[in-house]
Parts: C-alpha cells; sequence; structure tokens
C-alpha cells in the first residue's frame, strides 16, 4: 500500500487530535473526500498569494484577475501592500511542491507538500487572517514541521497578513478593511522533530483504520 497524503490534510487531523478550537472530525473526513472547496476567507487569501507570486504581473489587470479566478476585491493599497512584501522579499522562487516517503506500520505513506515561496534556504508562507493573531497557533501548526521534513531545510518563516474588521456579510470584497502586515514568525527544525512527525503520522493512522477510511484516501499512481 502507497498512499497519497497531503500536508494539509495531515495538519487537518492534527487540529482535530489536539482539539484545536474550530477544528472537527468531519473536517478531516472531508479533507479526505475533496469536499471542502474553498471560502470565502480562503479565496481572499489566495487572491492575496497570487498578487505576491505575479508581482511583475500588469498591476492594471489586477481587479479583473483577482475578481475572474477568485471573485475577491482589494484596494489599491492592499494590493500595493502585496507588492510591497514581494520585492522587499527580493529573489524568490514560488509554488514549489515536493514528495516525502514514509514507512509506517499500516504501509507506505507519499506525503505531498506545496510552499508559497523558497527565499534561499529558508521556505516561506502567506498566511492572512481575520483575527486577531496569535502567534502560538503557528507555533502549534506542524505545516512548518512537515514542509520542513519534506523539504530537508531547517528554517520556515510566516509571513502574516491581518485583515481588521472584516464582517461575514462583506464576502469576498475587503476593500474597506485595512490589513496590517506583522514581522515573519520563525520556526526552526529541533532535534526531535521527525518523531513527532512519526508520531503523528501513526495516529492518523490509528483513526483512519478505526473510522475505516483506507479506501478513500488516494492510492499513489
Amino acid at each position: 500500500m502507497n498512499k497519497l497524503l497531503r500536508v494539509t490534510q495531515l495538519e487537518t487531523f492534527r487540529r482535530y487530535r489536539d482539539d484545536v478550537i474550530g477544528s472537527s472530525e468531519q473536517q478531516v473526513v472531508d479533507s479526505i473526500l475533496g469536499l471542502f472547496l474553498g471560502n470565502d476567507k480562503t479565496n481572499i487569501g489566495s487572491a492575496f498569494h497570487w498578487i505576491v507570486e505575479n508581482n511583475s504581473a500588469d498591476v492594471a489587470t489586477f481587479d479583473k484577475i483577482l475578481f475572474d479566478k477568485f471573485g475577491a476585491k482589494l484596494s489599491d493599497e492592499q494590493k500595493h501592500l502585496a507588492l510591497s512584501h514581494a520585492k522587499n522579499l527580493g529573489v524568490f522562487t514560488p509554488e514549489i511542491r515536493l514528495n516525502k516517503t514514509f514507512k509506517t506500520d499500516f504501509g507506505t505513506f507519499t506525503l505531498s507538500g506545496q510552499m508559497d515561496a523558497l527565499q534561499g534556504n529558508t521556505i516561506r508562507d502567506n498566511k492572512v487572517t481575520f483575527s486577531p493573531v496569535d502567534m502560538q497557533k503557528y507555533a502549534d501548526s506542524y505545516q512548518w514541521r512537515l514542509y520542513l521534513s519534506i523539504f530537508e531545510l531547517d528554517r520556515f518563516l510566516y509571513d502574516v497578513f491581518e485583515v481588521v474588521d472584516y464582517k461575514e456579510e462583506m464576502g469576498r470584497d475587503i476593500t474597506s478593511c485595512k490589513i496590517i502586515q506583522h514581522e515573519p514568525f520563525e520556526c526552526l527544525r529541533y532535534e526531535n522533530m521527525e518523531t513527532d512527525i512519526e508520531n503523528l503520522l501513526y495516529s492518523f493512522c490509528r483513526w483512519v483504520d478505526y473510522r475505516d477510511l483506507w479506501g478513500k484516501i488516494k492510492d499513489v499512481e
């Protein structure tokens, strides 16, 4: 058996395992079944990330592209914030995907992860959040641990952008909001990191076995 897992799926399980507020077992099942297709907030985040990644594109076309691709509307100030962030990053390579194989008592897993940007030997990840920033949740996350393991690197930075005064009725139009850019949050490889990852994967396997969901996880083609 060689099953394909994405970093987002394993982190969704980790949040459920650790009883993180707002997480649920159903979210884990939905991630495995591919039922989560995004929402207003994730689409806004994707729009912001698109600007960072495509910072050399024609700014005059941004509004149409952001709406056509993500249904999102950002103010000129917000767009320039994303462009300024990309400029400050200097030379970076966006959207790199890599796989790593893990062998367990339950079989073999290929863990797939796609980083936002590689800047030198540092992984950087853009986070657009709609609530006051709690850096502890980023420290607790296994996203950065899994990426450092997959890409065999030692340093990960979260670039956090906080959308202030967002209300659900705004949908994907945040032109009336202010975005605050926080200081990058650094996460570093540590001595027992790989063991922690193996323990998380084992917990996931036991849960899948208990819920009889093996047939729902994609095989490696």
